[in-house]
């Protein structure tokens, strides 16, 4: 089941699986929701550790997810090798790359993932990506920019 709070659009093709989302936060924020931990762990990826360096490691939801970035350019471009910690051994890790793109007063948030290794697994990302990452992630992110935003607009309208 989908996320209500998401309006991707979606393309699959035969080993990609393609997400893009607007969202209503500055870049910063976002790249920062999906590279500083106790972030990732207030929207619900957490436990998390994300080492936001190339070859450096992290993992999701305490180990469930995990691997390794491969190249990271602050703040539109991470590209990360993915795994759940049930593959077998001799699997390949899947590939991940986010760019994002500021748009509209927002963020234009893409996901490529591919090299998965079988079909099971990547339908179970196909539906997994929208309902348990950029749905949460979009959410999080909104509500934050939505609360500091309301924040100082009180602010100005007391100083009258």
């Amino acid at each position: 089941m989908k996320s209500l709070l998401i309006s991707y659009k979606k393309e699959v093709d035969e080993d990609l699986i393609y997400e893009s989302e607007w969202i209503h936060a500055p870049l910063e924020w976002v790249f920062k929701g999906i590279t500083n931990s106790e972030w990732i762990d207030e929207w619900g990826g957490g436990p998390s550790k994300f080492l936001a360096k190339a070859g450096g490691k992290y993992f999701l939801w305490d180990g469930e997810i995990h691997g390794t970035i491969i190249e990271i350019q602050k703040p539109h471009k991470i590209i990360l090798t993915l795994r759940e910690n049930n593959w077998k051994e001799n699997w390949k890790d899947s590939i991940v790359i986010i760019e994002l793109k500021e748009e509209r007063n927002g963020t234009r948030f893409l996901l490529k993932h591919s090299n998965f290794p079988d079909k099971k697994i990547q339908k179970k990302h196909e539906e997994g990506w929208g309902e348990y990452y950029i749905g949460p992630l979009k959410a999080y992110l909104e509500n934050l920019y939505y609360l500091k935003n309301k924040k100082s607009t009180t602010k100005r309208k007391r100083r009258r």
